[in-house]
């Protein structure tokens, strides 16, 4: 089985293709945020028949909302034609399972900054959602996360003060899910029977209605 994976959730943009369950190869970049070029040229240097690739596979987030947008409708673009099967995972997972692997930590607190005073977070246990994403304040967090709990964050550079009090890796950097992880989460999750989260990327704020400037 060959798998087409987009990560575009954090600053750490990545592409990759997995055959049963290797990576065979991946690309990743530092998002510029003015296009989305980088995508495109990578996608192009991969020099992939796309009627070989069985499953077309995206990042949910949650994270930047551009991204997470701009992967779904790529990755289902390229699925359409051949009818081939998209395949929805949130991120944090991905960036769990590179974490778990890498540390031999069993339970992992992925956690985002959502602006405006608030951040979101996930719990997993053994590669799984054990605790489901939730968006709070601040003070909220120490209660959300048991003790004991590794703590990484895509952000960290934003939370670091309030991250400070939780236990992180011994080098408390940002880190990034990677394309290649959540390709082979996806084949584990295909294997075993598992489908996809909801075709649709994770928001944590609810929709803002604004009032037009100029009404009709």
């Amino acid at each position: 089985m060959k798998i087409f994976a987009i990560e575009l959730s954090s600053k750490h943009g990545s592409i990759a293709l997995v055959e049963d369950g290797e990576v065979c190869t991946e690309e990743s970049w530092i998002e510029n945020f003015k296009n989305r070029q980088q995508l495109f040229d990578s996608m192009a240097g991969l020099k992939v028949d796309w009627d070989t690739v069985d499953v077309f596979a995206a990042g949910r987030g949650p994270g930047a909302f551009s991204g997470m947008r701009i992967a779904f409708s790529v990755a289902r673009s390229l699925a359409q034609p051949g009818g081939k099967p998209f395949y929805a995972l949130n991120s944090a997972q991905a960036l769990a399972a590179q974490v778990a692997q890498e540390t031999g930590a069993d339970r992992v607190a992925v956690v985002g900054d959502a602006r405006r005073r608030q951040v979101w977070a996930g719990l997993f246990c053994a590669g799984e959602l054990e605790k489901d994403f939730e968006l709070m304040e601040l003070d909220r967090l120490k209660d959300f996360i048991p003790d004991g709990t590794l703590v990484v964050s895509p952000d960290h550079d934003r939370l670091e003060e309030l991250l400070s009090t939780f236990q992180t890796l011994e080098k408390a950097v940002s880190v990034f899910p990677t394309a290649g992880k959540l390709g082979q989460l996806v084949f584990q999750r295909l294997e075993n029977g598992v489908g996809s989260e909801p075709d649709e990327p994770l928001y944590m704020h609810p929709p803002v209605f604004i009032e037009p400037r100029f009404p009709s």
